[in-house]
C-alpha cells in the first residue's frame, strides 16, 4: 500500500520524450559515418548516465575511430537542435500531475540534467507551475546512480524516505532512488527492465497513466 507524502519526477524519458530525439541523432549522425548501429548500442548504454561512466562507455565502442570526438560533437549538436525544434511530452503527463495537484500531494523533480535546460524545457511545455521544488544535476556533486539527488529532495521537504515515492524511467535512475531507500514506481522508456529492476522497484509499469490508477486504487487512505 502506497500513501507517499512527496512524490519525485525524473524528466528525461519519463515526463520529456528527449530520449529518442537523442537516440535519433546518434543513429543518424553515426550512419553517416559508416556506424549503422550507433543509436541501438552505444547511446542505449549511456542512457541515464553521466561523466566519466558515458566516457568510458564510448571510448570502449568508438576508441577505435580516430576522430570519434567530433562524431559525438556533431551528436550533441544534432541532438540540441532536434530538442530546440520540437519535445513531445509522454502519455500521461498532465494527468497525472493534475490528478497529484488535487489531491494536495507534494511534487518535485530530480533530473541529472542542468538547470537552465531543465527550467526552458519544462516551461516550455507548461510543466513547470506544477512542483513545489526542482532539483537539477548541475546542483548536486554527484550523478546517478549515486543517490545523493534523490537524499537532498527529501532533506528539503523534511520527511523520511518512507513518505517518498519516486517516479523513474532508467536503470541508474532506480538504482538511486533505491540507494536512497526511497520506493519507486518504474515506467521504462528506451531500455527494457531486468531483474535487477524488478527487485529494486515496487512496480513496473507501461505508462503514467498506469501510476495514477495505483494511487487511485489507494483514494481512501490517501485523501
Amino acid at each position: 500500500m502506497i500513501k507517499p507524502k512527496l512524490v519525485i519526477f525524473d524528466v528525461d524519458g519519463l515526463m520529456l520524450d528527449t530520449e529518442s530525439q537523442w537516440q535519433k541523432a546518434w543513429q543518424e549522425v553515426g550512419e553517416k559515418y559508416g556506424i549503422q548501429d550507433l543509436g541501438t548500442t552505444t547511446f542505449l548504454k549511456c542512457v541515464g548516465r553521466t561523466g566519466k561512466e558515458v566516457d568510458d562507455i564510448i571510448k570502449e565502442d568508438l576508441g577505435y575511430i580516430e576522430n570519434y570526438e567530433d562524431i559525438l560533437e556533431e551528436i550533441r549538436h544534432y541532438g540540441i537542435q532536434l530538442l530546440d525544434e520540437h519535445i513531445d511530452t509522454k502519455p500521461g503527463v498532465y494527468e497525472i500531475l493534475n490528478y497529484l495537484k488535487e489531491k494536495n500531494f507534494k511534487i518535485a523533480v530530480a533530473t541529472a540534467t542542468e538547470k537552465e535546460l531543465t527550467y526552458e524545457r519544462l516551461s516550455r511545455l507548461h510543466l513547470l507551475d506544477y512542483f513545489d521544488y526542482v532539483l537539477c544535476g548541475s546542483e548536486v556533486q554527484n550523478k546517478k546512480p549515486n543517490p545523493e539527488i534523490y537524499i537532498k529532495v527529501i532533506q528539503h521537504f523534511q520527511i523520511d524516505s518512507t513518505d517518498a515515492l519516486v517516479l523513474e524511467d532508467s536503470i541508474v535512475g532506480v538504482e538511486a532512488a533505491y540507494r536512497a531507500h526511497i520506493p519507486c514506481i518504474m515506467v521504462p522508456d528506451l531500455n527494457p527492465p531486468k531483474e535487477k529492476q524488478r527487485n529494486e522497484t515496487i512496480a513496473i509499469v507501461s505508462s503514467l497513466y498506469d501510476v495514477i490508477d495505483i494511487f487511485g486504487d489507494e483514494d481512501d487512505e490517501i485523501e
